[in-house]
């Protein structure tokens, strides 16, 4: 009897460890399958990622240029190896939805054309500086000085990746352009500058055309700012977006309304990101072209950083109210617009008092109006 029971627990073992190794593989095929749509699209954005400058001289395309930056840097949000438990891949999958949404709808007016810091030496010609020998906040400034280089040799319009796109961004772009002047969106200020304006321009998503005077003296202020100060301090006191709005009071730059990019509501309040990850309903502007996602915020803030961690397919189902614009931006051939609240009191949905006499509550009954008659709606 003994050797019996002995045997019993000898499979019991076996079939727990079974159990176990079958639990293990669901797992792994699970991070398997979320990982996969990633490195999906990640291929299908390589096409547009532009490391030579002769293919935009050379080019017959008149269309203008859209850059989009991608920045690469060490971070551990999801480990290339358990050794390593860390990677320099972006490591941001909504960044690719975002992306998606920007090519889909100005991929027929724009050329687009994702850089990287690698790109600056490869499409700039005077360009020799080494920017993996960099750091912040350095390195945060010399991008923007590449940037703004890229806008004055070839000109067109700078997207940041975070910005869910709506609609083609051409019509705002040859507006704002028009007389040779410098396009620039507002955004929610983050600088000393906040103790005064609650919005203010933004480097990062601004366009011009080629061989603009205005980015030429903007570049010079930048390079003599870079070489001066190796310290936060431009970032802190807002030098570059200060000599920008010195321009747009000469009338030298255009400055595109918040509420047309998602950075400010229909009552002129700020949407933050704290608005974006929650599941209040945003009071955007129905025509916007998009919504504008601070992904560096994201990223700095510990209590937001799940969002940048989650793949693809956990923020097309999420409730997130972002997620639910990144899903309506994502679905193909489907009309863009705001996303409404239900509300509570439809004029088609009541309580309705039949020839019966009794109250029947729902959809308005398919009756003669005589005898029909709406109900007061009951307090809960």
């Amino acid at each position: 009897m003994a050797i019996k029971m002995k045997d019993y627990m000898n499979y019991l073992w076996i079939v727990i460890l079974l159990i176990g190794c079958a639990y293990l593989f669901q797992r792994y095929q699970t991070k398997q399958f979320n990982n996969r749509p990633e490195e999906v699209s990640n291929a299908s954005l390589q096409k547009y990622l532009l490391n030579d400058g002769t293919t935009l001289d050379n080019s017959k395309d008149q269309r203008p240029i859209l850059w989009i930056p991608l920045h690469y840097e060490y971070n551990a949000r999801n480990w290339q190896s358990f050794g390593s438990r860390s990677s320099f891949n972006l490591n941001q999958p909504y960044l690719y939805l975002t992306v998606k949404s920007i090519i889909q709808c100005c991929g027929d007016s724009f050329r687009i054309c994702l850089i990287d810091d690698d790109s600056f030496s490869k499409l700039l010609p005077n360009w020799k500086i080494n920017m993996d020998g960099v750091s912040s906040p350095v390195l945060d400034y010399l991008r923007e000085l590449g940037l703004v280089s890229l806008l004055y040799h070839y000109g067109g319009l700078l997207v940041p990746p975070s910005f869910l796109c709506f609609r083609n961004l051409i019509n705002m772009y040859e507006t704002a352009v028009a007389g040779n002047k410098i396009c620039i969106c507002e955004t929610v200020d983050r600088n000393i500058t906040a103790t005064s304006y609650d919005w203010y321009v933004n480097l990062y998503f601004m366009g011009a055309q080629k061989g603009c005077p205005t980015l030429k003296d903007l570049m010079n202020f930048m390079e003599r700012t870079i070489s001066s100060d190796y310290t936060a301090q431009a970032e802190f006191l807002g030098e570059f977006n200060r000599w920008i709005r010195y321009r747009v009071k000469e009338g030298k730059v255009s400055v595109i309304d918040g509420k047309m990019i998602g950075t400010r509501t229909m009552e002129d309040e700020p949407i933050l990101v704290d608005d974006l990850l929650s599941n209040n309903y945003l009071d955007i502007y129905s025509n916007a072209y998009g919504i504008y996602i601070p992904a560096d915020e994201i990223l700095k803030r510990r209590h937001y950083e799940w969002f940048a961690r989650m793949s693809q397919r956990q923020i097309l189902e999420s409730k997130v109210i972002i997620c639910k614009y990144i899903l309506l931006a994502s679905a193909p051939n489907l009309p863009k617009g705001t996303i409404e609240p239900f509300k509570k009191k439809p004029n088609w949905v009541s309580f309705w008092r039949v020839p019966s006499g009794a109250p029947l509550w729902g959809l308005k009954p398919n009756v003669s109006p005589t005898y029909l008659v709406k109900e007061s709606y009951p307090a809960r």
